[in-house]
């Protein structure tokens, strides 16, 4: 994965051209449901991925896929005025490691509900799905070159905003906290070791073992300063969960660094004792 290839990404929710980028593969679990109430639903995994799939979100010339995996469970509906409002968990997730959880998630929805990206009035299902849409992007940037995420994050929070002075108000505060998380001073440094990771792990499966350590040591500086400030930062646990074998694999035999990443990283201390010399 070299940088270099990357273009610059700018602009968010343009207009559709020929490039594909998030490639979303979509579960909906009914089982808390009423059984009469499923049919309301049937469709809802497929305009879901027809709305992630069939969008350019980026302006990427080399037309990049991000596989995405979205997990949702709903969990219960009730009758407000004319609508039909669900509640449910959702769960979206990067092949490169990008991971998001909400519990909080309520939107109305009826068969021929109309998915559309250029929606004015804010859209209590379309701008939740925007929003997770853009925190995956500018995690997935992030790791093409330094801080290229920003202006996704930066969307997502002026969606978040707005979510927040909606009618459909419930879960966005939080929401907004949480990437103000991601955007804090004292995460940038894992931000900024994104692109180092990423670079390290291609030199590792290329077989340039000397060269990757050189960029994951980086990385583990940056993860240092990460710690010092905050030992329990959230997107750091997400971090490795995602990235700690190939941590192992780069750093195999090497005592000291393995020490190392025990302390940052204790719940896969026995990965990294696996492959102690």
């Amino acid at each position: 994965m070299k940088i270099f290839l990357i273009c610059l990404l700018f602009l968010l929710i343009v207009v559709p051209t020929s490039a594909q980028v998030l490639k979303s593969t979509v579960t909906v679990d009914f089982g808390l449901l009423p059984a009469e109430e499923v049919n309301n639903l049937i469709d809802l995994s497929a305009n879901i991925e027809d709305y992630f799939n069939n969008f350019a979100w980026t302006d990427d010339e080399y037309e990049t896929d991000i596989d995405i995996s979205i997990f949702i469970i709903i969990e219960t509906v009730q009758k407000k005025g004319f609508e039909k409002l669900y509640k449910a968990q959702f769960q979206i997730k990067s092949a490169s490691g990008e991971s998001f959880y909400d519990k909080e998630w309520e939107f109305p929805y009826q068969p021929g509900y109309l998915f559309d990206h250029r929606k004015i009035e804010f859209d209590p299902l379309c701008h939740f799905i925007d929003y997770y849409a853009l925190l995956v992007l500018g995690g997935e940037l992030d790791g093409y070159a330094l801080n290229l995420g920003t202006p996704f994050y930066d969307e997502a929070q002026n969606l978040a905003n707005i979510g927040l002075l909606s009618k459909y108000s419930k879960g966005w505060n939080k929401r907004l906290q949480e990437l103000q998380k991601i955007m804090n001073v004292r995460t940038r440094p894992l931000r900024e070791a994104k692109p180092d990771f990423f670079e390290a792990e291609y030199l590792l499966e290329e077989g340039k073992l000397d060269e990757a350590i050189i960029y994951a040591l980086k990385v583990l500086d940056n993860i240092d300063k990460v710690v010092s400030e905050q030992p329990n930062n959230k997107y750091l646990r997400t971090f490795f969960d995602a990235h700690y074998v190939t941590f192992a694999k780069i750093f195999k035999g090497d005592k000291e660094t393995l020490t190392r990443l025990i302390q940052y990283d204790s719940y896969h201390r026995e990965t990294y004792r696996e492959v102690l010399p």
